[in-house]
């Protein structure tokens, strides 16, 4: 129990942090129209690549063909306002039980609220597991491996060893 209090604290300090940081004034930057706010909320709320972040930056790059361009787009203007409001939820539920904690609630009223909170997050790892695989048809094999090349170079990532 004692590791998981220390766990549930040490995540919604970021979750505070990441909260704080959204409320701030929409800063506009490349990242798809997104707010670099937005877009620290999004990398909190999941472990997923950000892969179309990265193919938007390298557009040009990957010689992407007009269809290519429209379907991707297509699934942005989908995809988008879907995420952004699962993130924003993710956020909403870590303060709701950071100020239960502190309130003296119960711990099934914990439970629930982390419940609830984890499986936003599984929605948003579905979502991205399904942008990753769309993207991936999109562009074909050599294409998606490309991108993930830039993406490592990008992000300072390495491949994982066996």
């Amino acid at each position: 129990m004692k590791k998981y209090s220390v766990m549930l604290f040490a995540v919604l300090g970021l979750a505070l942090s990441s909260l704080a940081v959204a409320e701030d004034a929409p800063a506009q930057d490349e990242n798809m129209g997104m707010s670099k706010q937005m877009m620290a909320v999004i990398k909190h709320v999941n472990p997923m690549p950000n892969l179309m972040m990265a193919l938007m930056k390298h557009e040009k790059e990957l010689d992407l063909s007009d269809e290519q361009k429209a379907a991707l787009a297509a699934w942005r203007k989908e995809a988008r306002p879907r995420m952004k409001q699962m993130a924003r939820m993710v956020v909403k539920l870590e303060k709701q039980i950071h100020d239960a904690a502190l309130a003296g609630a119960s711990g099934a009223v914990i439970q629930e609220l982390a419940t609830r909170m984890f499986n936003v997050r599984g929605a948003i790892l579905k979502q991205k597991l399904a942008c990753r695989n769309n993207m991936a048809k999109i562009l074909g094999m050599e294409k998606m491996k490309k991108l993930i090349e830039l993406y490592r170079a990008d992000m300072g990532d390495q491949p994982a060893k066996a």
